[in-house]
């Protein structure tokens, strides 16, 4: 997390810093739902955790860069209060999806899908970082 939040820093780029760990995250749960071994499962695990993890230390300079203030702050506020929400819900969803089909590997294949979301909306959604590195040398 710590290296790859240097790397963007050094780059001066965010999107891609905060997507591309996001779709990685995807397609490691999406590939850990097909596999049978237990080791292979739980590399895929990692990751996935590797991933996300790598998306938490840049991904809060996208808010902060583009807003000030209080929307900044409410920003940050609704991105907590979601995020929360995710951990509630995600165990509920992912026992729903078993439920329905009977298979645990639906439970994580849904779990793929809003990562995958997430990845497409930041790329999507860009962010213009000659205003966050504005007066800073490189």
């Amino acid at each position: 997390m710590i290296l790859w939040a240097r790397r963007s820093d050094k780059m001066r780029e965010r999107v891609s810093h905060v997507g591309a760990p996001l779709l990685l995250t995807a397609i490691a749960l999406g590939v850990s739902s097909y596999l049978t071994h237990p080791t292979l499962t739980m590399v895929a695990l990692t990751v996935a955790a590797i991933g996300v993890f790598c998306t938490f230390g840049v991904f809060w300079t996208l808010p902060t860069a583009s807003l000030s203030g209080t929307a900044a702050a409410g920003a940050i506020a609704l991105i907590n209060s979601i995020g929360n929400l995710a951990g509630f819900l995600g165990p509920y969803l992912i026992g729903w999806a078993k439920d329905a089909t009977g298979q645990m590997s639906t439970g994580l294949l849904v779990l793929a899908i809003l990562p995958l979301i997430a990845g497409l909306l930041v790329f999507l959604g860009g962010h213009e970082t000659k205003h966050e590195f504005a007066g800073q040398a490189r």
